[in-house]
């Protein structure tokens, strides 16, 4: 059984990116060959992907603290809310991107190392990482219209944004979010000695 977050990335999460694809395909067709009028398309798919699986994160480390706080509370009620507390404030995923380095900083919290656990889980954990790395750059250089950043998707191969791109995206957070509920799910089943969460 996956977690909530999960059945949301795979559930009302993806309707809303497949809502942006479709649009692309009415605009620019399905078939082969160069597309036009679709730049925007691609920099709002781009926008929509980095966004949801953000928030994707954040809803699995919020399931993560409370199957945490739920076995501290057995013990002590009150400790396990200072606990909550401590766990979420600052969150990097509450005020910033879903970045390589965010996701690690915010699940170390309740114990975790990710990316290490990752890797461990799945070899192409290191490949997910540099494309969430990349989605990251796309999103911020679109936001903010920082030339800056869209020089560094220039410089690995990300520019210009294209349909195929934002695929290769989503299908690496696909991997990714697959293989992050299951990581994590294990994790706190073997930290909280019991059965996984989900």
């Amino acid at each position: 059984m996956p977690s909530s977050a999960y059945e949301q990335w795979t559930g009302d999460r993806r309707r809303k990116i497949d809502e942006l694809f479709s649009a692309h395909a009415t605009v620019g067709g399905s078939g082969r060959g160069r597309r036009w009028r679709t730049e925007q398309l691609n920099w709002s798919m781009t926008l929509r992907l980095a966004g949801e699986f953000q928030g994707f994160a954040r809803e699995l480390h919020n399931e993560a603290v409370e199957c945490c706080v739920n076995y501290i509370a057995k013990i002590n009620p009150e400790f396990a809310n200072v606990t909550r507390t401590n766990m979420i404030i600052n969150r990097q995923l509450d005020r910033g991107n879903a970045q390589p380095g965010a996701l690690g900083s915010d699940y170390s919290r309740i114990g975790i190392v990710l990316w290490p656990a990752l890797e461990t889980a799945n070899k192409k954990a290191k490949t997910w990482n540099k494309e969430l790395e990349s989605l990251n750059i796309a999103r911020n250089a679109i936001a903010h219209d920082d030339q800056k950043e869209f020089l560094r998707l220039k410089d690995v191969g990300k520019l210009p944004i294209k349909k195929a791109t934002v695929e290769n995206w989503r299908k690496s957070l696909d991997s990714l979010a697959t293989t992050m509920d299951d990581v994590v799910g294990d994790y706190l089943g073997t930290f909280l000695r019991g059965p996984r969460p989900w």
